[in-house]
């Protein structure tokens, strides 16, 4: 059991007041000791909130591809060990820091915490307790699942700003996706239907996958032939990227997110050249995604508009679960309950 309890958000203020200060003076949180090496469970000094940030009691903190990057020490950012990994998860608000309006965050405040450097260049949210810069808190429906909250989030604007943002898919627009089952890729098979996609063809490395698409999705396996698209979704990479390529329509657009299935490609510069398709790298690190939209897309998962497969598991099991995740053997997403 963690230590501490997330307050009701109509206790009475003074009450609040009485429950911050009974903050625990230590927490859990899964560490980094060197680089390549599995996480190590440590007990920790609770993270002090500064003027601008929000301490956050977390209750669920997703483990994805981009934290296991960081942890391989392959990144383009390395942290200096040791350093608690985490780029997003969810819980409640536990305290503010001095130059944070209480009202705005009010202690017990169900919020969602992505971006902002965590698990990269400050201590992210493989840990009972975050503090987060308040630009990167999100407060969150409090009946949505804190797992969900947690795993909504990232996978939901990267899936939005490859198929919309930059991918700049329109209602008619036939859409190819790979990695369609995975989490990033069934949110963008989601939102492409909300968009008004004509039709979507999803690859799928095999028939229990499949099983996974939503109805009407088209799916095909191998090098089967299919109808041109005039955009490709890729999540997964590697050289079958080749083969993809080519049932882009001329002119049409292909945006590369992943690289899950390798990360070397080879192909032919004439034909892509006179296939003329344009490839578009996706670098959310660089993309400002429109003001508001991470609160409607979590909207849209409270209102089940949008769904995220799931894989929940207790901090015992985090090894484990890393080693599923990187074998590919996890469709959806990796979420630790604290």
């Amino acid at each position: 059991m963690t230590s501490g309890c997330p307050v009701p958000t109509d206790v009475p203020a003074g009450d609040r007041q009485v429950e911050d200060q009974a903050l625990p003076e230590t927490m859990t949180a899964f560490r980094i000791q060197e680089f390549g090496a599995s996480p190590q469970l440590d007990r920790l000094p609770l993270p002090e909130a500064q003027p601008d940030e929000v301490l956050v009691r977390l209750a669920a903190s997703v483990v994805g591809h981009h934290d296991l990057t960081i942890a391989g020490g392959t990144f383009v950012v390395r942290p200096s060990l040791p350093y608690i990994p985490g780029l997003e998860g969810a819980g409640h608000v536990a305290r503010v820091g001095t130059g944070i309006d209480p009202e705005r965050f009010a202690i017990g405040t169900a919020v969602r915490v992505y971006a902002g450097g965590l698990g990269a260049t400050r201590p992210g949210t493989w840990a009972e307790y975050v503090a987060v810069p308040m630009r990167f808190v999100t407060p969150v429906p409090e009946a949505l699942d804190p797992a969900v909250a947690a795993a909504c989030g990232s996978s939901a604007l990267t899936a939005w700003t490859a198929a919309i943002g930059l991918g700049a898919l329109q209602p008619g627009e036939r859409l190819g996706v790979t990695g369609a089952s995975g989490a990033v890729g069934s949110l963008v098979v989601q939102l492409a239907a909300l968009h008004g996609a004509k039709s979507i063809v999803a690859w799928v490395r095999t028939a229990d996958r499949a099983r996974l698409l939503p109805p009407g999705v088209e799916h095909v396996a191998g090098d089967d032939p299919v109808e041109p698209v005039d955009l490709l979704v890729d999540t997964v990479g590697g050289p079958q990227l080749a083969r993809r390529l080519g049932a882009v329509r001329p002119g049409g657009r292909a945006v590369l997110v992943g690289y899950t299935a390798g990360e070397q490609v080879s192909f032919s510069l004439p034909d892509l050249m006179a296939a003329d398709v344009s490839l578009l790298p996706l670098n959310m690190m660089r993309r400002r995604p429109p003001k508001g939209l991470e609160a409607s897309l979590v909207d849209d998962f409270a209102a089940d508009r949008l769904h995220v497969g799931i894989e929940a598991v207790q901090r015992h099991d985090v090894v484990d679960a890393i080693a599923r995740l990187q074998g590919g053997a996890v469709s959806g997403r990796v979420v630790v309950r604290w």
